[in-house]
């Protein structure tokens, strides 16, 4: 019967043992790795929201904003990514899916904004 970890007094952690004490310091270590590629993430999620923002000004009309076609190239080469990085396919698409329809419509509503300034303009 094998041993279980969460009962046990030592595991194996990177080819050599640990006490059960310093598993909680891993844990709080990796979750402050987290929260670090977290922060990244929503930086470069600000970064992204910029080009967003700037890119509503070419497009002429909410098709254009939608850009069904730019999406499912965009689908294609990130499920090759996720594959190329390790990362779950499924994953990439349900959370890009989510970004990119959040981004639209944040453009959507720049792209009326700037239609509505040059009408009245």
């Amino acid at each position: 019967m094998a041993a279980d970890p969460s009962r046990g007094a030592r595991l194996v952690r990177r080819g050599g043992l640990e006490s059960k004490g310093s598993r909680f310091m891993a844990l709080e270590e990796i979750r402050g790795e987290i929260d670090a590629i977290d922060a990244r993430i929503v930086e470069l999620l600000g970064a992204r929201q910029q080009l967003v923002m700037r890119a509503a000004a070419f497009k002429r009309n909410a098709q254009e904003v939608q850009a069904p076609d730019r999406r499912a190239r965009m689908m294609v080469r990130l499920n090759e990514l996720a594959i190329t990085h390790g990362v779950e396919p499924e994953l990439v698409e349900r959370v890009y899916t989510t970004l990119i329809d959040g981004f639209i419509e944040l453009e959507q509503r720049r792209h009326e904004v700037i239609t509505a300034s040059k009408s009245t303009a």
